[in-house]
């Protein structure tokens, strides 16, 4: 248990403090939620990464106060219970963190679920596509994989196979393809990296999920599906669990995208000029290569067939079913083109430190 006030900062908020100050301490902490407090420690509430990415998709911004989007009603226990409940408490509500506080409402400890900061292990499968050609990058692509180019040293690969096991997956597949041999000879059987890898060659090219079809026998429990050639701050277990709490049969992690328009923006009503706006900025949240599948969507996907997500995600909303999406504030970057791949080199050894 922490009882030590001054430790208490990276598990605890203020209302005021913004979004953006509760994500960073979220991701530092790898407990999934703060504890909301005043300047006095009486305890206000608690928030969790899923209620931010609610107040995100409600139209909150990132520089936006917490103060109106925290649980209120918050799970705690008393300080002279403690030794008999909390452990108890943790474990039957499935939190990570639980204030301990006086008759008063203060906060005078904090117990946590783990030791250290590893995540329990879970049997969720991820599906890797990692089978383009990786044409637009040109040369870089000639002989490696797109997915096997090194970034801050490494592999694209081995970091994304390296934070989905400290976030607890071990298993995964690979959808192979272009240059197939390199990448089953680097990962092999996922031993070194503390994971179990299971490959599959795509015969044909099936688009960007019509491979996944042949792993209905692998795939019970919801799972991820996501592109090989991503670079992202995103703790994976927020998308499963934010996906697991919802009726969603399908949840896409969703970035933002900001064009800015170099010339002065007319609107009009008919040929009357009601507005300019000058070099506007716009704001879109576009798909991040991420998703979340339930099982039953594999009925949708046509067996030994080009499909693509986008396929996927019509036939879904044609059958009007659910799909959610999932703000992705951390850093994320498609490393599509030669440009892109330098900026990730440059961002590397800062963002990428699990």
């Amino acid at each position: 248990m922490i009882k030590n006030k001054e430790e208490f900062s990276i598990f605890t908020a203020s209302p005021n403090d913004s979004i953006m100050t509760c994500m960073a301490r979220i991701e530092q902490n790898k407990k999934g939620g703060l504890i909301v407090i005043d300047d006095n420690q009486l305890l206000l509430g608690t928030i969790s990464d899923g209620d931010i990415r609610r107040a995100l998709l409600s139209g909150k911004g990132i520089e936006d106060a917490i103060h109106f989007c925290y649980n209120t009603n918050p799970i705690k226990c008393l300080d002279h219970e403690t030794d008999a409940l909390s452990f108890e408490i943790l474990i039957e509500k499935k939190i990570t963190l639980l204030p301990i506080v006086t008759s008063l409402n203060v906060l005078i400890g904090i117990q946590t679920s783990e030791k250290g900061h590893r995540f329990e292990a879970i049997s969720n499968y991820v599906v890797i596509m990692v089978g383009g050609e990786g044409l637009r990058l040109g040369e870089l692509t000639r002989d490696t994989p797109k997915t096997l180019l090194k970034v801050g040293g490494k592999p694209i690969l081995q970091t994304i196979l390296e934070r989905l096991e400290y976030f607890g997956f071990r298993n995964i597949v690979l959808c192979t393809g272009y240059l197939s041999e390199t990448i089953e000879e680097f990962c092999g059987d996922g031993s070194q990296f503390g994971l179990n890898i299971t490959l599959f060659k795509e015969k044909d090219k099936l688009g960007t999920v019509g491979a996944v079809k042949n792993l209905e026998n692998l795939l019970k429990e919801p799972f991820l599906v996501m592109n090989g050639d991503l670079l992202t701050g995103l703790n994976y277990r927020n998308i499963l669990d934010f996906h697991n709490t919802n009726t969603s049969v399908m949840t896409i992690g969703c970035s933002n995208y900001t064009s800015k328009v170099p010339y002065g923006v007319i609107e009009t009503d008919g040929v009357k000029v009601t507005r300019i706006l000058e070099k506007p900025t716009y704001s879109y949240r576009v798909s991040g290569g991420i998703y979340v599948l339930n099982h039953q969507l594999l009925e949708l996907i046509p067996a030994n067939r080009y499909f693509d997500i986008t396929d996927l995600m019509e036939e879904i909303i044609v059958q009007k079913k659910d799909i959610a999406a999932f703000p992705i504030e951390e850093y994320w970057l498609d490393i599509g083109m030669p440009n892109d791949f330098l900026k990730a080199n440059e961002d590397y050894n800062q963002l990428f430190k699990l």
